[in-house]
């Protein structure tokens, strides 16, 4: 994205949506999110290769 999108998409008050979210469960959260993005990549590849895709939670 270079700057004129992202001033287009996300700066702009009338163009862009924002949403309060909560995380009930923060710690899972954390462990997801490290799982997914942190540096040890065998738990991120194991967990893909073994994950069942819920399809309906994947955005279209």
């Amino acid at each position: 994205m270079d700057a004129d999108q992202l001033r287009e998409t996300t700066m702009d008050p009338a163009a862009r949506t924002l949403r309060r979210i909560t995380i009930s469960d923060a710690a899972a959260a954390e462990a997801m999110f490290e799982l997914l993005m942190g540096n040890d990549v065998a738990p991120r590849k194991e967990f893909i290769s073994t994950a069942e895709i819920d399809r309906d939670r994947i955005d279209a």
